[in-house]
């Protein structure tokens, strides 16, 4: 557990070192970027257009990738203590969510958001991965530096990324 705080200590000093962030006015998140410290080298995150899922309104994220072959969406749903980020690939969605105990990622719970089917799910996410990642950070976090996180992380829950590199 140590060595998971330290690499993501580590991990997020970097990306906050190399990482550049442009913010409007608001809450509203014009383009983040980064090193994900992956193959699939430098991010760039972009704020979409609001989406309805049921009968709640979510911000809509677009991660790119320069070395990935299609970017990845990221669903914010905000409640009133903590945020649950939604994060899909062409192969695989999981959900980080914020708790007392702190940040990190599950499988995703509410079925209002999954698309993926979870045999397919299975396929593509490394189990291994997963339990690593069920806390990275022991606070909560704000929008951006979850969104980094998530772009640093989620390659890493694949159990081969290149499901998802151009390479």
């Amino acid at each position: 557990m140590k060595r998971v705080n330290l690499i993501s200590g580590l991990i997020f000093f970097v990306m906050i070192m190399t990482g550049t962030s442009a913010i409007a006015a608001g809450d509203a998140i014009s383009v983040l970027s980064g090193n994900s410290l992956t193959s699939l080298g430098e991010y760039q995150i972009t704020e979409l257009e609001s989406e309805v899922i049921g009968n709640e309104t979510v911000r809509k994220f677009q991660i790119e990738y320069e070395n990935g072959n299609a970017p990845v969406t990221v669903l914010l749903n905000e409640r009133k203590r903590c945020n649950d980020y939604f994060v899909r690939s062409n192969v695989m969605e999981i959900q980080y969510v914020c708790k007392k105990s702190g940040f990190g990622a599950t499988t995703i719970s509410n079925s209002a958001f999954r698309k993926l089917p979870e045999q397919t799910n299975n396929m593509f996410l490394s189990q291994e991965a997963l339990r690593q990642q069920e806390k990275l950070v022991n606070s909560q976090v704000s929008v951006e530096k979850a969104l980094g996180l998530i772009a640093c992380y989620y390659p890493n829950l694949l159990k081969n990324v290149q499901n998802i590199s151009a390479n």
